[in-house]
């Protein structure tokens, strides 16, 4: 973890690097560095582009906004191969980073550093596509995309009835031709679901059992195919790592691990696949679980 505007970004990477000889194996690897742009929106921290609507002259926290920092951490990362991973929730956090990332391309020349925005609460077109023509890579959780009760008015109270409506984009990336990954942000955040989030990913709402009679639908725009939610937790979560060579599909000469669950995630009724459950676990090839 990189500490806020810290006093010496290139002393920092070299401190991680030390630690990743240290500690990586075959099973736990450092790949970046990571550090935090702002808070959240539903404690006013997130760094928005435009004021707060309950609060003008105010946008947010910026938390690590020193953007000379910013380009030597990331230049510095790319040095000994590592990509700079940042929490970056408002749309005015993430405009910053993909600014930082287009200077530091310009004197690395590396244009596959891979550098992860995590969150992406509120994102312009514009940074959208800017994130894809970086090559960076956005971390969305969907797990976050219903319009929970309660969390929802936060956000209108906060940012406005029409930013509230555009939250959490998805498909707009796979769009714009960039390769997204899903989080869930546990443990900070509470549920961990695999199948409750490819659920979530192709209808925008929660499952049964969760807020029942209560319209959970939210930015449907954005709601993605069960392939494109299959890749961001598979394929694309081994390319950001820079491991698509060994991980994320089962091919020949790939590391034999896997979980298998009882039901088709592609073909089979979407509210099967939110029910679903994890009948073995396949380590080196070996079954380590089985229900």
């Amino acid at each position: 973890m990189c500490p806020d505007n810290p006093d010496d970004p290139k002393a920092e990477v070299a401190r991680i690097a030390a630690d990743r000889a240290k500690y990586s194996g075959e099973y736990f690897h450092v790949v970046g560095v990571k550090t935090f742009l702002d808070g959240v929106t539903e404690a006013h921290t997130g760094w928005q582009n435009q004021d707060y609507a309950d609060q003008p002259g105010y946008h947010g926290v910026e938390r690590f906004n020193d953007h000379d920092k910013m380009v030597q951490l990331i230049v510095e990362a790319d040095k000994e191969g590592m990509s700079v991973h940042v929490h970056s929730e408002g749309g005015g956090a993430t405009h910053f980073m993909l600014g930082c990332i287009e200077d530091a391309e310009k004197i690395t020349g590396d244009m596959d550093q891979r550098n992860v925005l995590a969150h992406l609460h509120f994102v312009t077109e514009e940074d959208i596509r800017h994130m894809a023509a970086t090559g960076s890579v956005p971390a969305v959780p969907p797990l976050w995309t219903a319009k929970i009760p309660g969390f929802y008015d936060i956000e209108v109270k906060y940012v406005g009835e029409e930013l509230a409506s555009q939250s959490y984009p998805i498909k707009s990336f796979f769009d714009a031709g960039a390769c997204p990954v899903f989080h869930s942000d546990y443990p900070v955040s509470p549920s961990f679901s695999i199948p409750i989030s490819v659920f979530m990913a192709e209808t925008r709402s929660l499952p049964k059992g969760l807020f029942d009679g209560v319209d959970t639908r939210h930015n449907v725009k954005e709601a993605i195919t069960r392939e494109q939610s299959l890749r961001a937790l598979t394929i694309n979560v081994a390319y950001a790592w820079h491991q698509e060579h060994r991980l994320g599909s089962i091919e020949f000469g790939k590391i034999a691990n896997m979980t298998v669950y009882d039901c088709d995630f592609l073909h089979d009724d979407i509210e099967k696949v939110a029910q679903a459950n994890i009948v073995a676990t396949i380590v080196d090839g070996e079954e380590v679980y089985k229900a």
